[in-house]
């Protein structure tokens, strides 16, 4: 009766086993030989990749290599020896320059000056000297009224050294002013310096703060009011240590200024020194002319005197004379090697200063400098062949030697280097320089500059 009332569930039922029975078999279980072939093809190829893997493995267990290492070169700072104005810049950046190439020429007018006034004063005490060797055969004559007037040609002369001497003594306290502001601007910008490495500590610190709350703001163990404080720290810090650097910059151009203060009041010890020699000259002829018309005996000796006195200032003028000749000279500056010119910081106008970096001249003799790891450094010694892979041109491989290893590692001679007795220690592999020549570089390389990131492979076996 059952089958009766529901022919339709009798026929649902009968559909899935007449689908499954439909179905095709598993191949792999009606034919094992397949199953055995596809075994043996996967084994195959776990067989070829491990003979791959030591193949490889052999053919670079005898090379080290990294990618840490830069193309570097000698680069000289030219600078110019006095302070002055920049007349003319005869060179453009980049540019290809021979030894003795004139580079830049500085305003030559106030060094020609104190030349002139140096070469004035020489001459002044020729003068004088002539006048003392030959003041012993006029004294015999000259009259009373001569005498009077040698005498007031003293007095004027000794009244304009005294002038002389206190415009020197002005002229030096102003230089020790000067030398004094420079030193105290030299610590303000180190003060700044100290500043700026506090204040970003501290910034690191709140920036490492807010980073830690912010993950745990996504467990609710602070409040986002709370994580907003610490975000506000963190962006105050970082202001406080732009506004560190940004007064490290006004103290450095105090400190440039205060060394041009240094620079003219030298200058005005020199035109100081030079009054002076010229009122010493002054004196020493007045007294010459005075011993000429002294009729009395004794004045031959001080005659004498004279003649050796005008001797010794001929001897002190002409090392003021090489003095001059020296700095007029240096208002052309040349370049000191062949190479290229760069970092080019220097304009016609510009006022520069002693020790001031204008630009720099770059060697074209070149080599590279790779930092390998200290482990990479158990059987490599200098002369061992390298390649060289310069990222610019990754075709090209170039050869070279190691030249020399660095008796020390690179963060042993960085501004800060580590100090491992205090606070945890977590062992990290060094890193040590390692200077690699090339041996003859092809002509078809078009450019290889200082910096240039290059990956060596040194063979060490």
């Amino acid at each position: 009766m059952a089958q009766d009332n529901h022919p339709e569930e009798a026929q649902i039922q009968a559909a899935p086993a007449a689908a499954s029975s439909a179905l095709p078999r598993d191949s792999s279980e009606g034919n094992p030989s397949r199953r055995k072939t596809f075994m043996l093809i996967l084994l195959a190829l776990i067989v070829l990749g491990a003979c791959a893997g030591g193949l490889w493995l052999w053919l670079t267990w005898d090379y080290v290599s990294t990618d840490d290492a830069f193309v570097d070169a000698h680069i000289i700072y030219i600078s110019p020896q006095v302070a002055a104005h920049v007349n003319k810049v005869l060179v453009l950046d980049n540019q290809y320059v021979k030894r003795g190439t004139p580079l830049v020429q500085l305003d030559p007018r106030d060094f020609q000056a104190a030349l002139d006034r140096a070469e004035a004063a020489l001459q002044v005490a020729r003068a004088n000297h002539l006048a003392s060797t030959f003041g012993l055969a006029l004294i015999h004559r000259t009259s009373r009224a001569a005498v009077d007037q040698a005498l007031a040609q003293v007095s004027i002369a000794q009244s304009q050294i005294a002038q002389a001497q206190a415009a020197l003594a002005g002229a030096k306290s102003n230089l020790l002013e000067a030398k004094a502001n420079v030193a105290a601007a030299v610590a303000a910008v180190a003060h700044a310096n100290a500043q700026v490495l506090a204040d970003s500590a501290t910034a690191v610190k709140a920036q490492q703060d807010y980073q830690r709350y912010s993950k745990l703001l996504k467990t609710g163990d602070v409040t986002p009011s709370q994580l907003e404080n610490y975000r506000a720290a963190a962006v105050s810090a970082q202001a406080y240590v732009a506004a560190d650097r940004t007064e490290v910059i006004a103290k450095q151009a105090m400190v440039a200024q205060a060394r041009a203060a240094v620079a003219a009041a030298r200058q005005g010890v020199t035109a100081a020194q030079a009054a002076l020699a010229r009122a010493q000259a002054g004196l020493v002829l007045a007294k010459a002319q005075l011993a000429a018309v002294n009729v009395v005996p004794q004045q031959v000796g001080k005659q004498s005197s004279n003649v050796s006195a005008s001797s010794a200032t001929i001897a002190e003028l002409k090392a003021q004379v090489e003095q001059a000749q020296l700095n007029l000279s240096y208002c052309d500056i040349d370049a000191p090697v062949t190479g290229y010119v760069t970092r080019k910081a220097v304009e016609p106008g510009d006022y520069v200063t002693i020790g001031q970096n204008l630009l720099a001249v770059v060697r074209p003799k070149m080599w590279v400098t790779a930092n390998f790891k200290e482990t990479d450094l158990t059987h490599m010694k200098p002369g061992d062949p390298a390649t060289i892979s310069i990222d610019a041109y990754p075709n090209v491989k170039l050869k070279g030697y190691v030249q020399s290893i660095q008796a020390g590692t690179g963060a042993k001679f960085s501004l800060l280097p580590p100090e491992n007795a205090t606070g945890n220690y977590v062992k990290v592999v060094q890193r040590v320089p390692v200077k690699i020549l090339f041996k003859d570089l092809p002509t078809k390389l078009p450019y290889l500059a200082a910096g240039m990131s290059a990956v060596p492979e040194v063979k060490v076996r």
